[in-house]
């Protein structure tokens, strides 16, 4: 599971697994997960400025040699911006609909405008759109993004990349996160950045975990696993990240991999704290905070929980309506919804 030499992030993405990132793609959008893991479709998800910003700053501060592989730096200083970024992302997202597997374009480029422009919500003129597009930089990025995004690669721009360096500079420096940041391998501690492991069971699923940080102290015989997040709004990572993109998924997945792992080492008798999240701000304004978990956190993450009238389902309930859609190759309805027969209570 762990043994022999690590994989690259494409290989490791390629292995046919469930993931914390899988299993949360099928509590939001089941459609999407069968599309994406079922079918094997492409299906490109629609990256936010802080989930590319905290992707080149996990690369930067974890992986740097891994940037060239990830990364394509545009010859533009600064992306498109507001409508025009929308304009441009749709743009690619109909050209590439369009696009044979011979590689010919099979619509013609005003009609695939305009359908870029329908989605991107612009309420100037088609003309005017087309107008401020030819020949700015916005067409240089959306013909960067045709070959950059078929080579698998994301891109970033100068401004990007200065952004996240001063991230991982702060990150570094930080009175917060300084000492876990800044930890290397010695007598005491192993560090590993990034570490993968495969194959281990939650519910009678295997899952692959990609984890960013897991640090084992041999001192006090511990095992800790770290998550970095890059985020809009630190301060309220628990309303505006941990429920709404279900990172508590994550957290629980994580924590069972770490469990596994002592085992794969031959260290049973060490103990495997509960997962942290380090949280950073994506315009490196907002101070970086470690956002911690506790026995009713993870107990919550596996058996599912209310907050402010809101339910969260737990990896637990995941899990099996997972497997009863895959067993029985139905994705449009839930195990428990399609119990009922299609009646279910207003309240549920």
């Amino acid at each position: 599971m762990i043994a022999g030499a690590k994989k690259t992030e494409a290989n490791y993405r390629a292995i046919e697994m469930n993931s914390s990132s899988s299993l949360k793609e099928f509590s939001l959008d089941k459609k999407k997960y069968h599309r994406k893991y079922i079918l094997g479709e492409k299906v490109d998800d629609k990256d936010t400025q802080a989930a590319t910003t905290g992707r080149v700053v996990e690369t930067l501060l974890l992986e740097p040699e891994e940037f060239d592989n990830r990364f394509h730096m545009s010859s533009c200083a600064k992306a498109p911006t507001g409508l025009m970024l929308d304009f441009v992302n749709a743009l690619y997202t109909h050209t590439a609909s369009a696009t044979n597997e011979h590689g010919q374009i099979t619509k013609n480029f005003e009609d695939i405008a305009k359908d870029a422009y329908v989605d991107s919500g612009f309420k100037i003129k088609f003309d005017a759109v087309l107008a401020k597009f030819a020949g700015s930089d916005a067409e240089v990025y959306y013909n960067e993004l045709r070959i950059v995004k078929a080579k698998g690669l994301t891109i970033v721009t100068t401004e990007d990349v200065t952004n996240a360096e001063r991230i991982v500079t702060e990150l570094k420096t930080n009175s917060v996160t300084a000492e876990v940041i800044n930890l290397v391998n010695s007598a005491r501690w192993e560090v590993f950045n990034q570490m993968q492991i495969e194959g281990y069971k939650v519910g009678g699923v295997e899952f692959k975990s990609m984890m960013d940080k897991v640090v084992i102290d041999h001192t006090n015989k511990t095992v800790q696993v770290y998550d970095l997040k890059c985020v809009w709004a630190v301060e309220g990572f628990y309303e505006e990240y941990y429920l709404y993109r279900r990172a508590y998924i994550q957290a629980y997945l994580y924590w069972v991999a770490c469990n596994k792992l002592i085992e794969e080492l031959d260290i049973n008798d060490y103990y495997v704290e509960y997962p942290k999240f380090i949280v950073c701000d994506s315009t490196n304004y907002m101070h970086p905070l470690i956002y911690t978990l506790d026995s009713d956190d993870l107990e919550d993450a596996y058996n599912g929980f209310e907050h402010k009238g809101r339910k969260y389902p737990g990896v637990k309930e995941l899990i099996i309506d997972l497997k009863w859609a895959i067993d029985n190759d139905v994705w449009n309805i839930s195990k428990k919804n399609s119990e009922t027969g299609g009646v279910v209570t207003l309240k549920g």
